[in-house]
């Protein structure tokens, strides 16, 4: 329950000196939030800084670590490569030798074969010309090849070649082609008969005898291409004698398995060692700092705690003795002053007639 006021000097008095103690606190209050915010934003920054500076450290001593096993690991895998090119390259070496030797006899037999049909065509005055496959596949067909190759030539002369022919004529009419297949089949008639007769006719026996020598070479090339394909399908390397290489490739093998084995060990021993260490010492190197700010930051706190405290007291001290007789609009020092001015100076009795006096003049 309000006690009547008895002393207005000092009631007033008391007040201001409130408002501004309140102030005063409010103000620090503030201050002192800054500071705090300020001082955990450093703390933030300077673990930031810490994590970072650890992360790029350890990342930069790691890469040290494994760039020279890295390095040698790539030497050795080049030393490899290259050992097994040498290799390869010896083993296909090998395998022509093998080839040339196992298909000797053939190719001695085809360069014989040759040869004797040369000295026939020579003794019975056969052209050149006759000893080439076109020749006997149109005049000696006798394989199933023989006969599409004669087909296909036949649809081309007589079909194709004419329809092109005539195709190319400026302004060609229908009438035109009756004369067209006929001078074709002239020419490719005349001549097929005229060659037959001057080759074929006069020469039937030693071509049918050069025919079957040529059907020997074509079945000796066969085997030549079957006995090559055996070798180079055949996987096995113990016959070319190429252990050396293989002692080579052996021994950067193991060496290979070396360096990974021990860039492994480096890793894990940095990661499971080194690494605590240098995150320690960079720790350590900026342990005082955020000791120093922790620190900083707690008597902020407390400080803050403390002024936070002072003011909700005298903002309840001002609530509970002064707004209720001032009410909330007259908390400030000029008003008090104007209503303590006006008591003193007898123009009112009480605080209410000044509130009053005050309100009325103020609003004319």
């Amino acid at each position: 329950m309000a006690e009547p006021i008895l002393d207005y000097e000092s009631f007033f008095e008391g007040a201001k000196n409130a408002l501004l103690e309140l102030d005063t606190l409010s103000t620090e209050e503030q201050r002192l939030s800054l500071e705090s915010d300020r001082i955990s934003k450093a703390i933030d920054s300077e673990k930031k800084a810490t994590e970072d500076k650890i992360a790029d450290t350890t990342a930069k001593r790691l890469k040290e670590i494994t760039s020279t096993y890295d390095s040698e690991i790539k030497k050795a895998e080049e030393q490899k490569r290259v050992v097994e090119v040498k290799k390869e390259k010896a083993k296909n070496k090998k395998i022509s030798e093998r080839i040339s030797e196992e298909t000797k006899d053939l190719r001695e037999h085809i360069a014989a074969t040759k040869s004797e049909i040369k000295q026939e065509m020579k003794n019975v005055g056969i052209p050149i010309f006759c000893n080439t496959r076109s020749y006997f596949t149109f005049y000696f067909p006798h394989k199933f090849f023989d006969y599409i190759k004669i087909l296909i030539t036949v649809v081309v002369l007589f079909l194709g070649l004419p329809v092109l022919i005539y195709k190319l004529i400026p302004e060609h009419k229908p009438i035109y082609l009756p004369f067209i297949y006929f001078v074709i089949v002239l020419i490719t008639g005349g001549l097929y008969i005229i060659i037959g007769n001057l080759t074929k006719a006069r020469h039937r026996d030693s071509l049918m005898k050069i025919r079957a020598m040529r059907d020997n070479i074509d079945h000796d090339m066969k085997r030549i291409v079957l006995i090559t394909k055996d070798i180079n399908n055949d996987s096995a390397d113990d016959r070319y004698d190429l252990s050396s290489f293989d002692n080579e490739i052996l021994a950067v093998s193991d060496k290979l398995s070396d360096l990974n084995a021990k860039r492994n060990a480096a890793v894990s021993d940095f990661e499971n060692n080194t690494k605590k260490v240098i995150t320690d010492e960079i720790r350590e190197s900026s342990r005082e700092k955020l000791e120093s700010l922790g620190n900083e930051l707690e008597m902020t706190k407390k400080s803050l705690s403390s002024i936070a405290d002072r003011r909700s007291q005298i903002n309840l001290t001002i609530s509970d003795k002064y707004e209720s007789y001032l009410g909330r609009g007259f908390l400030n020092t000029e008003k008090i002053d104007a209503l303590q001015k006006l008591i003193t100076d007898g123009e009112a009795n009480n605080i209410s007639e000044a509130i009053d006096l005050y309100e009325r003049r103020q609003n004319g």
